[in-house]
C-alpha cells in the first residue's frame, strides 16, 4: 500500500469519524466498571490511589489503541522511562539510571508474568498483553530482586476459564510494517481450566537505515507464539503456566554521519574512498554488509498460588531458552575497508543457564490483626560453558602490500596475514535473596512499612584468550648486511616479493583471568503513609539497593584491573502524595533523591590499548566502572475526563544525575595511548551531569470519542512526546573529551477511526512522528581500528536517531472473552 493511499484513508477517517465510541476489552483491563485501576505494585490487587509507590499504568487496550507492538514504545507513554530494543546496545533508563547488556543485574528489572527475565529479551514484541505497569523506587525487599530506580511488570492475558473468545489484529504501515497478532480462549472444564493460545507475526523494514554501498535492506521479522494454561480446581488453589517461543531476526546497518574521508595525498588515499557526506537525517550506513542477528528465545513461567491457614503461599518458577546461533556484528562502520565487511561474532556455547525460583507466604488481611506481613526467598542461577568472541585482527599486508596498496584494491584478506582472536568469557551469577515486610495499620488511615532483604551474591568469571600465529608484513628498508631481510628471522615476503619482508606473530595463550567474587548485603525499605482523607494520600519511603557489575565483555585486551567493576550500592528517599477529585481527575506527584556509592557507569568509545591485538581500540557499551553519584528529581502525573467521551492526561518526569566527583575513563589527546599508558583518565568534577538522556521528559495524551449509533462510533486520539536538553554524557563525544548537548524536540501521534459497540471491532489510521521529526539520540567518535594502516582519517561518527515518520492502518475483531 502506497504512503498516498494511506494518507486518503488518513485523511478521509480524520473528516468522517473524527470523533470515537469507548472500546471496551475484557480480560486485561486496568480499571474497574467505576474507573477505578487496580495494579499488582504490592503483590496484591490494590487500588492506584491507595498505594504508596509512584506507578504509571498501560493497560492492553492502551497499546492496541496506540498501535504499539514493540515494549520499545511504550517509552512515549511513560516519561522518565527509555527503552532502546538494539541488540547489544539494548538499553533499559529509569529515573536517569541506565541499564545496557554487560553491566551486570539490571538497574531496572523487567518482569513476564511475576519473573525477572533477561531485559534484552523482554524488550522486544508486545501482544497479548493484560497489563504494564512501570514501578519507581526501591524494589528489593518486594520482588527479591534488588532495584533502586524502580522496576517494570508485564502480564500477559490470562485465561478465561468461564468463556469462549478471542481476537485478531492487524496492521500495516510505512516501510512495509505489518503486525498480525491474535489470541483464542478456550474453557476445557468450566470455572476449573482454560487454554489460551496467542501469536504475533510482524515484519518491517527495521531500523529503515539504508547503506549507500550495499543493495541489501535492513530486515525486521519476528515470530512469537504463546500458550498459556490456567487449572483452578478449588477457590484457594490456582495453577498458571506459560510458554512462548520467539523467533527474531535483525539485518541491520550502523548509521554514520559526517564528511566522509578527507583522503592522505601522501599514502595515495583518494578523498570519500569510504562514501559521501552524509547527515544524520539522510539515515545512512556506508558498511558494504549488514549485522546479522537471529534470536530463538523460549521463555517458561509458572504460578501457583495457594490459600492456606489464613496465609498465601506462592511460587513463581522462570526459565529462559537461549538457542540462537552465532550474531555477525559488523566491524567496519566506517567503511575502512571498501569491498569487504569484517565481523566479529559472538555466540553462546551450548544452551546458557538461566533459571529462577520465587517462595514467598504472605498472611491474608485480618480484621482482628493490625497488621500483614510476607516473607520470601528469590534465586537466580545463570550460567553455562561461556560466550565465544571470534574476532580476526588484520595485520600489515592482509590487504595488499603495505603502504602501497590503497582501499578498496584488495577486497579479499590473505589469510597468510590474518590474526584469528577467541575470547572465552564464562559469567555465572547464583544469586539469592531472603527477605520480608510488615505491614502495620496505625489506625484506619496511617500505614507503616518496613522490609528487610539479606541478598547473596556470587559471580564466576573466567575470561580465556587466545590467538592464531600470522604473518606482519612491512616494506624492506635496509640491505641484509645493514641488518635488513633477507635474514633467518626476517625472510622475505613470499607473498610481495623481495621488496617486502616479514615477521612472525606467534600463536598465543594469554593467562586465564579468573573471579569467583562474592558478596552479600543487607536491603530495606521503609514507608510510610497517611490517607488524610480518601481523596488525598501523603507517603514518604527510602530504601536501599545492591548490585553486582559484570565483565566488560567485547572488550578484548583490556587492563585486567578494568576487567570487573566494584558493585554498586544506592539509598533512595521519596515524598509523594496522590489526590483524586471529581470528573475523573486524578493528580499524583513525588520527588525523590538517590545516592549512589560506586555508581555503574557506561563509557564508550574511551581509546584503550588492546594487548591482544598491539593496537588502539575502543571501549563498546559493555565497559562500566565506577562513580559517586547523586540523583535528584520529581515526577508528576494528571488524568482527568473533563466531558462526556474526553479523557486527557498528562505526565512529567525530571531527573538529574550528577558526580560527587573523581576519576573516569576519558580520551585525552594530550596523552597518547601505549602500552606504557594503556587508558587515560580524567576528573569528572563534582558537579558534572552524568544523564545519557534528557533530565525533563512529559507526555501529553487524550481521546476524544463519541457514538454515531448505539452500535458504532469513532474516535480521535493524539500522544506527544518531550524530550528536553539532553547533557549526553558518553554519547556526542568530542576530541577534547566533553559531550555536546542536544536540544529539545517533540513527537506527535496521532489516530484515528471508528469502532463497534464495546470494542467488538476497530478499523483506524495512525500517524506516528507526524511532523518527521529526525533527532540524534546518540554519537560516538569512532577511530579506524579495522586496519590502521590505511591512515587517512574516516570523517564519520557512527550515530544513532530517532525513529522517522510511520503512516498505516490497523483493523481489529474481537469476540466472546476476547
Amino acid at each position: 500500500m502506497s504512503k498516498k493511499i494511506l494518507l486518503t484513508l488518513f485523511t478521509t477517517s480524520a473528516i468522517v469519524g473524527l470523533p470515537t465510541s469507548a472500546a471496551a476489552q475484557s480480560g486485561g483491563d486496568v480499571a474497574t466498571d467505576s474507573g477505578e485501576i487496580i495494579v499488582t505494585a504490592r503483590r496484591e490487587a490494590e487500588s492506584l490511589q491507595d498505594v504508596p509507590v509512584s506507578i504509571q499504568v498501560v493497560s492492553g487496550e492502551t497499546l492496541q489503541k496506540q498501535a504499539i507492538t514493540s515494549v520499545e514504545e511504550v517509552s512515549k507513554l511513560a516519561p522518565g522511562l527509555t527503552l532502546v530494543n538494539a541488540g547489544s546496545n539494548t538499553s533499559v533508563t529509569l529515573r536517569g539510571v541506565t541499564w545496557q547488556p554487560g553491566s551486570g543485574t539490571p538497574a531496572t528489572p523487567i518482569y513476564l508474568n511475576e519473573v525477572p527475565f533477561d531485559p534484552a529479551n523482554t524488550i522486544v514484541s508486545l501482544y497479548d498483553v493484560g497489563q504494564i505497569e512501570v514501578l519507581r523506587g526501591p524494589q528489593g525487599t518486594t520482588r527479591g530482586a534488588p532495584s533502586i530506580s524502580g522496576a517494570i511488570t508485564i502480564s500477559t492475558r490470562k485465561p478465561d476459564l468461564e468463556q469462549f473468545g478471542g481476537y485478531v489484529q492487524g496492521q500495516y504501515g510505512t516501510a512495509d510494517h505489518w503486525d498480525v497478532q491474535g489470541a483464542v480462549n478456550v474453557p476445557i472444564i468450566k470455572d476449573v481450566l482454560a487454554v489460551r493460545l496467542a501469536a504475533n507475526i510482524e515484519e518491517s523494514e527495521g531500523t529503515r537505515i539504508y547503506s549507500v554501498n550495499s543493495n541489501i535492506q535492513p530486515k525486521y521479522r519476528d515470530r512469537s507464539y504463546r500458550a498459556t494454561v490456567l487449572f483452578k480446581p478449588t477457590d484457594t488453589l490456582s495453577l498458571q503456566a506459560m510458554y512462548q517461543r520467539r523467533r527474531t531476526l535483525k539485518q541491520s546497518f550502523a548509521q554514520v554521519a559526517g564528511t566522509g574521508s578527507p583522503g592522505l595525498a601522501a599514502l595515495g588515499i583518494p578523498a570519500n574512498f569510504n562514501g559521501p557526506a552524509l547527515t544524520s537525517a539522510d539515515r545512512a550506513s556506508v558498511s558494504d554488509l549488514p549485522s546479522y542477528d537471529d534470536q530463538h528465545i523460549d521463555l517458561l513461567t509458572a504460578n501457583a498460588s495457594w490459600e492456606v491457614f489464613g496465609h498465601t503461599l506462592s511460587y513463581n518458577f522462570g526459565r529462559q531458552f537461549n538457542r540462537s546461533p552465532a550474531v555477525l556484528n559488523s566491524n567496519d562502520p566506517l567503511n575502512i575497508l571498501p569491498g569487504f565487511e569484517a565481523f566479529t561474532s559472538p555466540s553462546n556455547i551450548g544452551l546458557p543457564k538461566f533459571t529462577t525460583h520465587e517462595i514467598r507466604l504472605s498472611s491474608l488481611p485480618h480484621e482482628n490483626r493490625p497488621f500483614e506481613y510476607d516473607i520470601g526467598w528469590f534465586s537466580k542461577h545463570s550460567g553455562g560453558a561461556g560466550i565465544n568472541f571470534f574476532a580476526p585482527v588484520y595485520l600489515p599486508g592482509a590487504f595488499g602490500a603495505p603502504f602501497q596498496a590503497r582501499p578498496g584494491q584488495v577486497t579479499t584478506p590473505d589469510p597468510r596475514y590474518v590474526l584469528n582472536s577467541s575470547t572465552n568469557i564464562r559469567i555465572g551469577q547464583v544469586f539469592d535473596s531472603f527477605y520480608g515486610n510488615v505491614r502495620a495499620h496505625l489506625g484506619e488511615r496511617t500505614e507503616l512499612t518496613a522490609g528487610l532483604a539479606i541478598v547473596r551474591d556470587r559471580v564466576p568469571v573466567r575470561l580465556d584468550v587466545t590467538t592464531t600465529a600470522a604473518q606482519v608484513a612491512f616494506a624492506r628498508f635496509l640491505p641484509a648486511a645493514a641488518g635488513g631481510c633477507p635474514s633467518p628471522l626476517l625472510p622475505n615476503s613470499p607473498v610481495y616479493g623481495a621488496g617486502y619482508c616479514e615477521v612472525t606473530q606467534p600463536a598465543s595463550v594469554f593467562p586465564s583471568e579468573i573471579h569467583n567474587d562474592k558478596y552479600t548485603d543487607a536491603l530495606y525499605n521503609l514507608s510510610l503513609s497517611h490517607k488524610f482523607s480518601d481523596a488525598v494520600l501523603v507517603y514518604a519511603t527510602t530504601g536501599s539497593s545492591f548490585r553486582t557489575g559484570l565483565p566488560a565483555i567485547n572488550n578484548t585486551g583490556l587492563p585486567a584491573n578494568l576487567l570487573v567493576p566494584e558493585p554498586e550500592t544506592a539509598k533512595s528517599y521519596e515524598l509523594g502524595v496522590k489526590t483524586t477529585f471529581g470528573r475523573g481527575l486524578r493528580i499524583n506527584a513525588a520527588v525523590f533523591q538517590l545516592d549512589y556509592k560506586n555508581q555503574l557507569t557506561t563509557f564508550e568509545g574511551v581509546s584503550y590499548f588492546n594487548a591482544v591485538t598491539a593496537r588502539v581500540a575502543q571501549t563498546s557499551l559493555a565497559f562500566y566502572r565506577n562513580i559517586d553519584a547523586r540523583v535528584r528529581g520529581f515526577e508528576l502525573e494528571v488524568a482527568a475526563r473533563p466531558i462526556e467521551n474526553l479523557s486527557i492526561g498528562a505526565n512529567v518526569s525530571y531527573s538529574q544525575i550528577k558526580s560527587k566527583g573523581g576519576l573516569v575513563p576519558c580520551n585525552d589527546p594530550t596523552k597518547p595511548i601505549t602500552s606504557a599508558n594503556p587508558i587515560n583518565f580524567c576528573a569528572s568534577p563534582e558537579g558534572q551531569v552524568l544523564n545519557t538522556q534528557a533530565p525533563f521528559q512529559a507526555t501529553v495524551n487524550g481521546s476524544y470519542e463519541i457514538p454515531f449509533t448505539e452500535n458504532f462510533g469513532g474516535y480521535f486520539r493524539f500522544n506527544v512526546n518531550y524530550q528536553g536538553k539532553n547533557p549526553n554524557f558518553g554519547n556526542f563525544r568530542k576530541a577534547d573529551g566533553t559531550f555536546t548537548k542536544t536540544d529539545a524536540y517533540a513527537v506527535v501521534d496521532l489516530f484515528a477511526g471508528i469502532a463497534g459497540k464495546e470494542g467488538a471491532w476497530d478499523l483506524g489510521v495512525y500517524a506516528k512522528n507526524v511532523f518527521d521529526k529526525q533527532v540524534e539520540l546518540a554519537r560516538v567518535l569512532t577511530t579506524n581500528s579495522i586496519y590502521p594502516l590505511f591512515a587517512a582519517p574516516a570523517g564519520y561518527d557512527v550515530v544513532r536517531s530517532s525513529r522517522p515518520r510511520e503512516i498505516g492502518v490497523t483493523l481489529r475483531y474481537a469476540f466472546g472473552s476476547r
